[in-house]
């Protein structure tokens, strides 16, 4: 009796730690509201973020993080517990990022003293794809990467491949998200429904090969999902059934803004429509790409993105009339010197990732 006893006092006491220790898990889970991705506030502070992450993974056990990771009420919480769970190598991190894809609590995000918003199903993905959150083991398998992609380079600098990059947790991480998971991750990103709230998914059609077999997807997205980051793809495909896609793209110029061109909600799809263009240079823009322009050049407050996405959307017609529609365009800005300089900036910018010899006299003709 005396032993069963012994043996009863003995599990109560594991039992009341255990306890006790997740107790604390969730009290410090219970504080975070946002989360931070440096140990440094930009002004030489440390973000109260960091410290309630740091403290998190000072108390936290690893079925602690599964728990937090997949049921805590707070999305910052949440996805704190995921990234530490990545970060100590924990498989099971995997079922968690799959069942938690629709998951678009948003929380704020802290990278110095920039904040931004972001949610729950994106930041897990992105913890994977940039290593966002620790960023010791990023920057250790980016050398990873170059290294294995220049065994010449690791032959050179054998002692500089062992001290920064063969590290236990490169290798840990290497086994647990291997390029295998990447490409799997991709895929399921990419035919999975309604998944605009992620950001890798942008990422994803940038790289996506113009092939046949993903204009259904594509297709679906963006008329069915309403993604408009599809719709510059789609015109890889040159369907004529897609050009009033563009055109109607290009018409909402003014979309969310107010008379003084401030934003006041949500905006349209101009810029996207610009990047289709670029794309697909076809005439039927044309008349279009007039009217943004017209309202471009006349705005108070200026969108330094659309100007210079819509030079290189002329640029890419390579021809006599686009010279001509650039040059007109940098005459009417001569109207204001302050759309004059602007305007000049982004078309210089706009050609340099451009380059074309056909537009070149421009930059000399208006400098």
């Amino acid at each position: 009796m005396k032993k069963r006893l012994i043996f009863c006092v003995a599990m109560l006491s594991l039992v009341t730690a255990a306890f006790a220790q997740n107790t604390k898990a969730v009290l410090v889970a219970d504080s975070l509201t946002r989360v931070s991705l440096y140990d440094d506030n930009g002004w030489g502070g440390t973000p109260k973020a960091w410290t309630l992450q740091e403290h998190l993974n000072e108390v936290a056990t690893n079925d602690d993080l599964v728990a937090l990771a997949r049921s805590h009420c707070n999305g910052a919480a949440r996805a704190t517990a995921f990234r530490l769970l990545v970060a100590r190598c924990d498989s099971r991190y995997r079922d968690i990022l799959y069942s938690s894809l629709q998951d678009t609590a948003c929380f704020r995000v802290q990278s110095f003293d920039v904040i931004y918003p972001s949610n729950v199903a994106s930041y897990m993905v992105d913890v994977l794809t940039y290593h966002w959150d620790f960023q010791d083991l990023r920057e250790r398998l980016q050398l990873d990467s170059l290294f294995r992609s220049n065994p010449e380079l690791k032959k050179k600098h054998p002692h500089l491949y062992k001290t920064l990059v063969r590290t236990p947790a490169v290798t840990d991480f290497r086994q647990i998200f291997t390029q295998k998971d990447s490409v799997t991750l991709d895929s399921v990103l990419f035919f999975t429904r309604n998944l605009n709230h992620i950001e890798r998914l942008s990422s994803i059609l940038e790289n996506l090969p113009a092939e046949e077999r993903y204009y259904d997807r594509l297709h679906q997205m963006y008329y069915d999902e309403g993604y408009a980051n599809a719709l510059p793809k789609l015109l890889c495909y040159h369907r004529e059934t897609d050009k009033p896609a563009v055109i109607e793209c290009l018409l909402e110029y003014s979309k969310g803004l107010d008379e003084e061109h401030v934003t006041v909600g949500p905006g349209g799809r101009t810029n996207e429509g610009l990047k289709a263009v670029a794309l697909w240079p076809d005439p039927a823009f044309l008349p279009a790409l007039r009217k943004v322009r017209d309202y471009e050049v006349s705005r108070i407050h200026y969108d330094y993105y659309r100007i210079r996405l819509f030079y290189l959307a002329l640029m890419a017609y390579d021809d006599e009339n686009s010279y001509n529609f650039i040059d007109e365009t940098l005459r009417m800005t001569g109207r204001d010197k302050t759309t004059r300089q602007y305007h000049l900036e982004f078309f210089r910018m706009a050609y340099d990732m451009s380059p074309n010899p056909r537009y070149e006299t421009l930059l000399n003709k208006y400098n």
